[in-house]
C-alpha cells in the first residue's frame, strides 16, 4: 500500500527551499536536478491558494498522468454509510464546508426550485447550479439537525 510521505525544508532568504540531503536521497532526487514544482491555481489569477504543491524530475509530465488518472478509489467505511442511512449503492454529493466534509446520497435535481436570480448571482461567480442545490441540501439538513428534526 502507498502512503504520503511528508517532509520539512526551509525557504531561504534567495527564495530556495533548502531540504536536508537524508530526505532528498530519499525522494530518489539528486542535488543540482532539475525539477517542477507544480500546483492547482484558478486560471486567471495562478495563485496558490491551497498552498499545497507537488515536486517531480524536469522531464516527468505528472500533470498529463494526473489529469488521465482513472483509478482513483475514494471508499467509505460501510459502517458509516449504515450509520448515516445511506445505501451502499448509492450515488454521493460530497460538500466541504466550515471546516467539514459532508456526504449526502445524490437526490434527482427535481427538488426545491431555486429562484433564477440566486442561480445567475452564482453563475457569475463560477458556482454550477448542482453546487448550489447540493450546498442548500447540506445547508437545510444542517438547519434540521440543529432543530431536531
Amino acid at each position: 500500500m502507498l502512503q504520503l510521505v511528508e517532509m520539512e525544508g526551509k525557504l531561504n532568504e534567495k527564495g530556495c527551499i533548502e531540504i536536508p540531503a537524508v530526505m532528498l536521497e530519499q525522494t530518489g532526487i539528486r542535488t543540482g536536478e532539475a525539477v517542477k514544482l507544480i500546483y492547482m491555481a484558478e486560471e486567471e489569477e495562478l495563485k496558490n491558494e491551497s498552498k499545497e504543491f507537488l515536486l517531480v524530475r524536469a522531464e516527468q509530465d505528472a500533470s498529463e498522468e494526473l489529469m488521465k488518472e482513472q483509478n482513483i478509489v475514494f471508499q467509505i467505511p460501510q459502517e458509516l454509510l449504515q450509520d448515516a442511512g445511506i445505501p451502499m449503492d448509492a450515488d454521493l454529493d460530497i460538500v466541504c464546508q466550515e471546516q467539514k466534509i459532508i456526504i449526502l446520497p445524490a437526490q434527482m435535481a427535481d427538488e426545491t426550485p431555486i429562484p433564477e436570480e440566486l442561480l445567475m448571482i452564482c453563475k457569475e461567480f463560477g458556482v454550477s447550479e448542482d453546487k448550489v442545490k447540493i450546498i442548500l441540501r447540506a445547508t437545510e439538513e444542517e438547519t434540521d439537525e440543529k432543530a431536531g428534526v
